[in-house]
C-alpha cells in the first residue's frame, strides 16, 4: 500500500459509512466516462472497495477518463490504481492509459501489457463471472474463454491460462456468476448460456487458483438453467447459496445450495422469499452472518422500439439464513432518492466489509454506502413485498402466446375465404387481423409454408424484436399466434446482433442482428429454414418447436447475405463457401444436410438487401437479382439440371435499380415480382416485375394498401410471399400488418421499362 493510503486508513474508518444504520448515504463524487457492467470488490487486506473495470466503448475509452481500476478513499473520492512505474496520469481525475488494438476480447493492451479489454463491441458480460479470494489476497474472473487475475497489492492482471474451461463448450459464455469457496478453496461457476448445451448452458463448474484447472461437476440435479443470479458463499452453513435469476423468458424466486465438497444441488423452499428477480447483489455480511441480497430487476412488457425490455424493482435488503431456511426483509427503500437505482438489466455492483458496510454504484456509477443492521427485519413486510417460494414473472400483452386469443371472436374460415376470393384484382388489400404481434419486426422476411397455408415471421434483431418465438399468421382464420413466449438476450438493444453463440435455455436461435433473407421454406422437410449462422435451425408449426442440423454448415454465417429460396427439391442456400470463401449454391436433403450444387458461371454481387433469389419452376431454373456490383439491374440464371450460370441481359436493366431481396415468382404470369419500387415519368410508384417470357423488367401499378409505404421504393421489414393454392401474393409489414394481392396480367397496368 502506499504511504498516502496508510495515511488515511489511520486517520478515517476504511468507509464513509451513514451516520444511521440502514440509511443510505450518496457520494458526491461518480465515476467519470461511461461504463457499464461494472465489477466491485472489497479487498480485505488492504480494507478498501474497488471497481475493477467495466465495459465502456471504443470511442469513449479513447477519451481521457479514470483509470480501470479504482479505488474508493474515506474521503468518498475514486483513486486511479495505476500500474507500478505507469506515468498515465495522476492519482484523481482523468488519465491516458494505453487502449486495445481492436473491439475484440484479449489480454493484452496495445502497449503489449496485461490488461482485460473493456471495449469488446456487442454482448459481453464480463462484470459477473468473478469474487475475491482471501487465501490468496487476489481477485479472479472467466470471461471470454479466459481465467485472469487481480493482485491489488502488486497492481498487476495475470493471464492465468488453464488448460481447459467452461467455455470450450461452444459459443461466447454470458450472464453467468462465480464465488468463492473457503472451505473447499476453489470458485463455483453456475449459470448464464449462450452455449450449445442440452440445457443451453454450462452446467456447474469448480476451478482451484492453486492448480490453475476447472472442473466440470458431475451431479444428477441442479437448478435450471438461467441468467443474472449471482452466486455468494455461505461460511456458518459452508454452502454456495443461489437465488432467482432470469430465465430468458420468466424470472424466478427459487433458492438453491451447493455442496461444493459433496458437489451435489439442494432446493429450499422458505416460507416467503424474495420476489422473482434477477441483477440482484448477493453479499456475505461477515457481523451479521447471514447473505445478503440487495436490488435487481423485474420485466416490462414494452413493444416500443429501443424500448428497454426491464425495470429496477425497489431497492430492497433481504437476508438469507441457510440454517434457519429463512429469508427475512431489513429494508426497503422505494424512493431513488434514499438509495442506489441499479441498471435495468445488468447486475447491481456492489461489495461489503467486515463492518457489514455496503458500497453500490447506481446506473449513474454513482457510490452509495449503507452499514446494514440486520437485527430488526420485518415480517409483515416480507409478506407484503414478498413472494412464495418458487413464484414466477412473466410478460404479457404479445410476448405472451395466450393473449392471442384472449377476447379474440371465434375464426370463420369460410367468411375468410369467401373475403380472399372477393378481392380485387391489382390492389394491395390490408387483412383485419383482430389482434397481431406489436413488436417491431424490422429488417426480415417472411415464409408462405405451402402445406399448412401459414405466414412463418422471425425477424426483427438488433434493437428491434430479438426474441425467439417465430410468430405465426393463418391464412385461413386471419389469426396470428406466437408457439411460446419468447426468451430474450438480456442485452439485446443495440448489441444482439453480437451474440455470438446460437442457443437459449430452450434449445431455440437468437436470432442475432437482423435475419434478411436468411429465412426460407423446405416443402419436403415441411419445416420453416433459419440458415445464417452455424448451424442450421428447422421450426416446426405443429411442434411449436426449433431443433438444430447435426452439423455445422458448408457455407461461412453471414446473416447480412446468407439467402434462402424454396424450391420444389429442396430449399436452396446462396452463401459463401466456408473454406474458400467464394460464392456458392447447396441444396437440403432429406436428412438436413446441404449438399452442394454445381457452379459454372457468374453470380452476382451480394450485399444486405440489395439482393434476392426466386426458383422460376416453369423452366426449374434460379434467377438472381441484384442492384449493387458491376453487373447491377441484370438478371442471372442457374440451370438446376447442368449447373450453369449465365446472364440473361433483359431490356430495362439500366432502370430496375432497386434493393431485391423480397421475391415471388408468379407461374401465372410467369413474373417474378420484385418487393420495391420504381419512379413512373409523372413520379408516382410502380412495383417492379421482372417478366421471364420476354425477358424483360416491367413496372406495375399496383395501389391500394401498399406493404412498402407511401413513400420509398424500398421497405427493408416487408417479407413477400405466394401462395399457389389461392394464387394470390401475401406482404407481412414492419409491425405484422398482413396485406393480400391478386394480379392479373390482363387488367393491371404495366409499364415496359426502357
Amino acid at each position: 500500500m502506499r504511504r498516502f493510503d496508510w495515511l488515511l486508513v489511520l486517520l478515517f474508518p476504511a468507509t464513509a459509512t451513514a451516520a444511521e444504520p440502514n440509511v443510505w448515504v450518496k457520494s458526491d463524487a461518480a465515476i467519470e466516462g461511461r461504463r457499464w457492467d461494472v465489477p466491485v470488490g472489497y479487498d480485505a487486506a488492504a480494507k478498501r472497495f474497488q471497481v475493477l473495470g467495466g465495459r465502456t466503448s471504443w470511442g469513449d475509452y479513447k477519451k481521457a477518463r479514470p483509470y480501470d481500476v479504482l479505488s474508493f478513499d474515506p474521503a468518498g473520492t475514486w483513486r486511479n490504481e495505476l500500474p507500478p512505474g505507469a506515468a498515465w496520469g495522476p492519482e484523481v481525475g482523468p488519465v491516458t492509459a494505453p487502449a486495445w488494438t481492436s473491439e475484440a476480447w484479449g489480454l493484452t493492451d496495445a502497449a503489449g501489457a496485461t490488461r482485460p479489454n473493456w471495449t469488446v463491441y456487442g454482448t459481453f458480460s464480463l462484470g459477473q463471472k468473478y469474487d475475491y479470494d482471501p487465501d490468496s489476497k487476489a481477485f479472479y474472473f472467466y470471461a471470454g474463454g479466459s481465467t485472469f487475475r487481480y493482485d491489488p497489492a502488486r497492481r498487476e492482471w495475470t493471464d492465468r491460462k488453464p488448460a481447459a474451461h467452461p467455455q470450450a463448450l461452444g459459443g461466447i459464455l454470458l450472464w453467468s456468476s462465480m464465488c468463492y469457496d473457503r472451505a473447499a478453496k476453489k470458485f463455483v461457476l453456475f449459470g448464464g448460456g449462450n452455449v450449445p448445451t442440452e440445457r443451453g448452458d454450462p452446467g456447474t463448474w469448480t476451478y482451484s487458483p492453486a492448480d490453475n484447472r476447472w472442473e466440470p461437476v458431475k451431479t444428477n440435479k441442479q437448478p435450471p438453467a438461467r441468467a443474472n443470479s449471482r452466486l455468494a458463499y455461505d461460511p456458518v452453513a459452508r454452502k454456495v447459496v443461489l437465488f432467482g435469476g432470469d430465465k430468458l423468458n420468466e424470472l424466478v424466486a427459487d433458492t438453491w445450495v451447493f455442496d461444493t465438497a459433496t458437489g451435489t444441488w439442494d432446493e429450499r423452499r422458505p416460507t416467503v422469499s424474495p420476489t422473482p428477480r434477477a441483477g440482484h447483489a448477493l453479499l456475505w455480511l461477515p457481523k451479521a452472518r447471514k447473505l445478503l441480497l440487495l436490488g435487481g430487476y423485474t420485466y416490462t412488457s414494452t413493444t416500443e422500439y429501443v424500448a428497454p425490455l426491464y425495470r429496477p424493482l425497489p431497492l430492497e435488503a433481504w437476508t438469507f439464513d441457510a440454517a434457519a431456511d429463512r429469508w427475512e426483509l431489513v429494508g426497503r427503500w422505494s424512493r431513488p432518492a434514499d438509495g442506489p437505482v441499479g441498471p435495468a438489466n445488468v447486475f447491481l455492483s456492489a461489495a461489503v466489509d467486515e463492518s457489514d458496510t455496503v458500497l453500490a454504484l447506481d446506473a449513474q456509477n454513482r457510490a452509495w454506502t449503507c452499514r446494514i443492521d440486520a437485527s430488526k427485519p420485518d415480517p409483515a413486510a416480507a409478506v407484503a413485498f414478498g413472494a412464495s417460494s418458487g413464484a414466477t414473472v412473466r410478460r404479457t400483452g404479445s410476448h405472451d402466446p395466450a393473449w392471442y386469443v384472449e377476447g379474440v371472436p371465434a375464426a370463420d374460415p369460410a367468411a375468410v375465404a369467401a373475403d380472399l376470393a372477393a378481392l380485387p384484382a391489382n390492389r394491395w388489400v390490408a387483412r383485419a387481423t383482430p389482434k397481431r404481434p406489436l413488436m417491431n419486426m424490422d429488417w426480415g422476411s417472411a415464409v408462405f409454408d405451402t402445406r399448412r397455408d401459414k405466414i412463418v415471421r422471425f425477424s426483427g434483431g438488433h434493437s428491434a424484436y430479438s426474441g425467439t418465438a417465430p410468430q405465426v399468421y393463418d391464412v385461413t382464420t386471419d389469426r396470428y399466434s406466437i408457439p411460446f413466449a419468447p426468451e430474450y438476450p438480456t442485452e439485446y438493444v443495440y448489441s444482439n446482433d453480437q451474440v455470438n453463440g446460437e442457443w437459449s435455455f430452450g434449445r431455440n436461435p437468437w436470432m442475432a442482428g437482423h435475419t434478411y433473407k436468411s429465412t426460407g421454406y423446405d416443402p419436403n422437410l415441411r419445416a420453416f429454414v433459419f440458415a445464417p449462422h452455424d448451424y442450421t435451425y428447422y421450426f416446426d408449426p405443429d411442434a411449436k418447436a426449433w431443433s438444430r442440423s447435426a452439423a455445422k454448415n458448408p457455407y461461412r454465417p453471414n446473416f447480412y447475405t446468407v439467402t434462402v429460396c424454396a424450391t420444389p427439391a429442396g430449399a436452396v442456400v446462396w452463401a459463401d463457401d466456408r473454406t474458400t470463401g467464394k460464392a456458392g449454391l447447396w441444396r437440403l436433403d432429406d436428412a438436413r444436410a446441404w449438399q452442394p450444387l454445381p457452379l459454372r458461371g457468374e453470380l452476382p454481387a451480394k450485399s444486405a438487401d440489395r439482393h434476392g433469389l426466386a426458383h422460376d419452376t416453369k423452366r426449374d431454373r434460379l434467377l438472381f437479382f441484384s442492384d449493387t456490383g458491376p453487373k447491377k439491374g441484370n438478371v442471372a440464371a442457374y440451370d438446376v439440371k447442368t449447373g450453369e450460370a449465365k446472364w440473361l441481359d433483359p431490356a430495362g436493366t439500366g432502370q430496375a435499380l432497386v434493393h431485391c431481396r423480397e421475391t415471388a415468382y408468379l407461374p401465372e404470369l410467369d413474373w417474378v415480382l420484385i418487393g420495391g419500387r420504381v419512379r413512373d415519368e409523372p413520379g408516382g410508384w410502380r412495383w417492379l416485375a421482372y417478366d421471364c417470357a420476354a425477358n424483360a423488367w416491367v413496372s406495375v401499378e399496383l395501389p391500394g394498401d401498399d406493404p412498402v409505404g407511401r413513400a420509398g421504393a424500398f421497405n427493408n421489414s416487408m417479407g413477400l410471399m405466394y401462395d399457389p393454392a389461392r394464387k394470390l401474393v401475401w406482404a407481412v409489414g414492419q409491425h405484422s400488418h398482413v396485406h393480400a394481392l391478386r394480379l392479373d396480367r390482363a387488367t393491371a397496368r404495366v409499364t415496359p421499362l426502357r
